[in-house]
């Protein structure tokens, strides 16, 4: 057996490591500078409320349940069919409040030849009082001369 305790390595004196010098690198080469298109995507919501309704809470209640997960968009198209223009007299008004804040642009498709064409120009109205309100609001809480 060796007079050495366990862990202990049995060399006399210690050794010394020298740093040996890296060898001298040269610097990399830089890529040439890579543009990548991006395209112009428009994220398109499409509603549609052509089925068969009995009530105004029905045709409201679906609206909600088709942009309960559209949260931003480009453009919001919405096909309104006859019963729901018959059910609900305040859709202009709750397709104006869904897509207010949510779209840049608000389509409104009814039939054609029918008397509903008015609903485009509802959600048009409703749309300039919020937005006229929003601005407002927001000019009240801005501090002045800040």
């Amino acid at each position: 057996m060796s007079d050495h305790t366990v862990g202990q390595w049995p060399v006399e004196q210690p050794v010394r490591l020298a740093s040996v010098p890296a060898p001298a690198a040269e610097p990399a080469p830089v890529a040439p500078l890579v543009v990548v298109p991006v395209p112009e995507v428009r994220l398109v919501v499409t509603v549609d409320l052509t089925g068969r309704y009995t009530s105004g809470s029905e045709v409201t209640a679906d609206l909600y349940e088709q942009t309960r997960y559209s949260t931003d968009c480009h453009t919001a198209v919405v096909r309104v069919g006859e019963e729901a223009l018959r059910c609900e007299s305040g859709l202009g008004q709750a397709i104006a409040s869904r897509f207010f804040l949510a779209a840049r642009r608000i389509e409104v498709h009814v039939p054609a030849g029918t008397r509903w064409a008015f609903v485009a120009s509802e959600v048009q109205r409703h749309l300039r009082i919020m937005t006229a309100d929003h601005a407002r609001m927001l000019n009240s809480l801005r501090q002045p001369g800040g």
